[in-house]
């Protein structure tokens, strides 16, 4: 991107009306991360005629998915924070350095994975829940999905960079292409070609795979004001530091979701394999939901990073306000259909008169909290936004990790294995009374900085 596109984009994100901006870098957000939850609802869906064990066995795995994503939030969003914030202070070289250390790092993780799980998948998908019944099925669904991780992995990393300098609706086009390949492939694989539960994963290898090379075009043809290809070297390598504390929250929030996950799927599997297909399918609709509040959020990001850097605080404020409100009225509103179509949406996953009695239940109880996600959310992207990590990180292990492990041991042990419906959104009332904690400590570290015209903020 030359010099001029260069300064009108920075004109843009730190004079633009607030709303408007963070509504246009938002909503493209949202739309991606709507679709991309919406292929892993297809593959649930498709998978689930083949019987209640293999939609278990999608659900059981769900947990591989959850680490990929927790990489690729850790290294985009914390690469994504710097990046906004050295674009804001007109920094472009080292924006671009942090965007390269990310783009590196999570080739090489997504790497590490997949021989992880093709020399160890068996016991792996032991130690995530898998008994018996499910562990053929969970076996056959995880072949394609370990070598599709290198593609996922740096497909999350590069949707987040793409964000980070308000190119939402590029990092949209490619998931969105990507999301709606692997719900065509679906059907296709799963069915006509025959090959099961298989095909389900299959399909997502190729359409990470597509939307890599759609994400990666930005930078191949400099639609992109960072320059991703060029040399980096070994010394370049010891700012991964930084990165990594900058994205410890989204590490903390995924990576804790991947070992609630874990316990959850145990815990239901003393239960029986109804009980795990529905979790599953609670588990995938909130996740749905949830991509409106972490669109919101994620589209606040940049406006925040840019602002803060510039040392422009009242935008900051304000953009932090109006995306409160805005994920919270959104979480509100999705909640109410949510509750009352709750049957007809687990029936859609698992059509099982005991999967959708259990599941009914527990998407109900969560609708009840689905408020509480906008304020805790934008808390923590916000402080992320502003490197305040420690801060943001505590708030992002508080919901999972604080609250959830603790309840997940405690409440099946006095009150029986149907406690655990309980957990979930007893943990994310108490994560709500938390975060507001956060967002006062928020409001009062910018008043206790300096408004100047130009240059970070202090």
């Amino acid at each position: 991107m030359n010099e001029e596109k260069s300064k009108k984009q920075h004109l843009k994100m730190t004079e633009g009306r607030i709303p408007p901006l963070i509504l246009r870098l938002a909503l493209p957000t949202t739309v991606g991360m709507l679709v991309t939850a919406l292929y892993s609802l297809a593959d649930a869906f498709f998978v689930s005629e083949l019987g209640t064990s293999a939609s278990a066995a999608v659900g059981v795995t769900f947990a591989i998915q959850a680490l990929i994503q927790a990489i690729g939030y850790t290294l985009g969003l914390g690469a994504g924070s710097l990046i906004s914030r050295k674009l804001g202070e007109k920094r472009d070289g080292d924006a671009g350095r942090y965007a390269r250390i990310a783009f590196w790092l999570s080739v090489l993780s997504g790497i590490l994975i997949m021989l992880a799980g093709l020399f160890w998948g068996g016991p792996i998908l032991r130690t995530l829940g898998a008994g018996e019944s499910i562990y053929p099925y969970a076996m056959s669904y995880a072949r394609f999905l370990f070598f599709s991780t290198p593609f996922m992995c740096t497909a999350f990393v590069l949707s987040q960079l793409l964000r980070a300098e308000g190119k939402a609706i590029y990092s949209m086009v490619g998931l969105l292409s990507g999301s709606l390949l692997n719900i065509a492939l679906d059907p296709l694989l799963i069915h006509t070609v025959g090959l099961g539960i298989a095909g389900a994963s299959l399909a997502t290898l190729i359409s990470q795979a597509v939307s890599l090379l759609i994400l990666l075009s930005a930078y191949i043809f400099h639609k992109s004001q960072i320059e991703l290809f060029q040399k980096i070297t070994l010394s370049d390598f010891s700012e991964s530091g930084r990165i990594l504390l900058t994205g410890l929250p989204s590490a903390f929030r995924q990576g804790l979701t991947v070992f609630a996950t874990v316990l959850l799927n145990r815990a239901a599997g003393a239960w029986g394999d109804a009980a795990v297909a529905a979790i599953s399918a609670v588990t995938r609709l909130f996740l749905f939901a949830f991509s409106v509040c972490l669109g919101v959020g994620q589209g606040m990001m940049p406006v925040v990073g840019y602002n803060y850097g510039f040392g422009n605080l009242d935008r900051v404020r304000r953009a932090f306000r109006f995306s409160i409100g805005l994920s919270t009225a959104a979480m509100l509103a999705i909640s109410i259909p949510f509750w009352i179509y709750a049957p007809d949406l687990v029936a859609l996953l698992r059509d099982d008169a005991e999967v959708i009695r259990i599941g009914t239940f527990a998407l109900r109880l969560q609708c009840y909290v689905f408020f509480c996600h906008g304020l805790i959310t934008c808390t923590i992207m916000f402080l992320q936004a502003i490197g305040k990590r420690f801060g943001s990180a505590l708030l992002a292990s508080a919901r999972q990790g604080l609250f959830f492990a603790p309840l997940i041991f405690l409440l099946p042990s006095f009150l029986g294995p149907e406690s655990i419906l309980y957990v979930q959104p007893i943990a994310d009332a108490a994560t709500f009374l938390f975060a507001i904690l956060f967002a006062i400590y928020a409001g009062k570290t910018l008043n206790s900085g300096k408004q100047t015209k130009s240059g970070a903020a202090v």
